[in-house]
């Protein structure tokens, strides 16, 4: 497998260089650095080399992805890592030194933001996957627009056509266009709206005349109302029920953190719950006596091949690493915590 190097890195936040050096600043991420200095490693691989257990080195490399330092790509059954060249080339004293303060601070942002959603969604020109944040799917629309000429009708075969440069779902793309007020359509026909009149609508044939301004207004409140919905992410991660009292821990997990303690909690108040260790000393110690707490939750990544699972894995084991909540030091009569 090649590990395609990434585009020049844009200018950097301050943030951003702050999260490069504060992740530089640890011994063992050193370690991983100058051996993927050589080559590209996969975790397993990282973790023989430096004798350290794989959810350990993970967690390095996981950080090290959040720093913007690494690149990862599947291959098979593993995900190789790779450092970012454009990063490395940068000096100290490049690293150090404040963004300029000149004219324009938004328009550099906005730019910045634009230039990394284009890396993470686009490969050689052409779009890869549609995200799913509707700030950054309109970034990705846009590019679509630069193949299009203001003031010339399309066909809706010819709109097809162009849409196929850079993605094959064209059916998709043309209704994105027309719903977030980029393009007008009447019948068959398609022609650019100019940037101060753009306002969202439907991709449909019926006459404008023939839909009241309340009900456009109703559709236009639920459309987005359910747009929100859909792109609220479910919160994934590690949690914990903790005696107080002798400090045992059931460690457990969920793509889904809305339900689980209250799930656990109710089958201890009624007395029904599974793990007879953990009900027993409930009954004996009080529910005063026992935290319920969510300890870690997955950070979410609206870019190709992110896995909200794979994270949550690696938590896992950093976190079983972490506790032993193994009985009978914790509640947990085996590793697969996962609800």
């Amino acid at each position: 497998m090649v590990i395609e190097p990434d585009p020049p890195a844009r200018e950097l936040s301050v943030e951003a260089r702050i999260g490069v050096l504060k992740a530089l600043a640890d011994a063992s991420r050193l370690q991983v650095v100058n051996a993927l200095l050589e080559r590209p490693h996969c975790p397993e691989e990282l973790a023989e080399r430096l004798g350290r257990a794989q959810s350990t080195v993970s967690f390095h490399l996981r950080k090290l992805d959040e720093a913007g330092l690494v690149t990862k790509r599947k291959t098979q059954y593993y995900v190789v890592y790779a450092l970012r060249d454009d990063l490395l080339r940068f000096t100290l004293k490049e690293l150090v030194a404040l963004p300029s303060a000149g004219d324009g601070p938004a328009r550099r942002r906005l730019e910045r933001s634009r230039s990394q959603v284009m890396r993470a969604f686009f490969r050689g020109g052409v779009l890869v996957q549609m995200p799913k944040q509707w700030r950054k799917r309109r970034i990705v629309l846009e590019r679509f627009l630069d193949k299009f000429q203001a003031g010339r009708r399309y066909r809706e075969e010819e709109v097809n056509e162009i849409i196929h440069t850079l993605y094959p779902d064209h059916c998709t793309i043309r209704r994105m266009l027309v719903d977030e007020g980029y393009m007008a359509r009447d019948g068959q026909l398609y022609e650019l709206i100019e940037a101060g009149t753009r306002t969202p609508q439907a991709e449909t044939t019926t006459p404008a005349s023939e839909t009241s301004k309340a009900g456009v207004s109703t559709m236009d409140t639920r459309k987005e109302l359910k747009r929100q919905y859909l792109e609220t992410p479910k919160q994934a991660g590690i949690f914990q029920i903790k005696n107080t009292v002798n400090g045992k821990v059931l460690l457990g997990s969920s793509t889904n953190l809305h339900g689980p303690l209250n799930k656990h909690r109710f089958m201890l108040s009624t007395g029904m719950h599974m793990n007879k260790a953990l009900q027993q000393d409930w009954k004996q110690h009080g529910a005063d006596a026992f935290l319920f707490e969510v300890i870690e939750v997955v950070r979410q990544k609206d870019e190709p091949g992110f896995s909200v699972a794979d994270e949550l894995t690696l938590l896992e084991q950093i976190w079983l690493e972490r506790l032993s909540p193994l009985a009978p030091r914790g509640y947990n009569t085996d590793t697969r915590i996962r609800e």
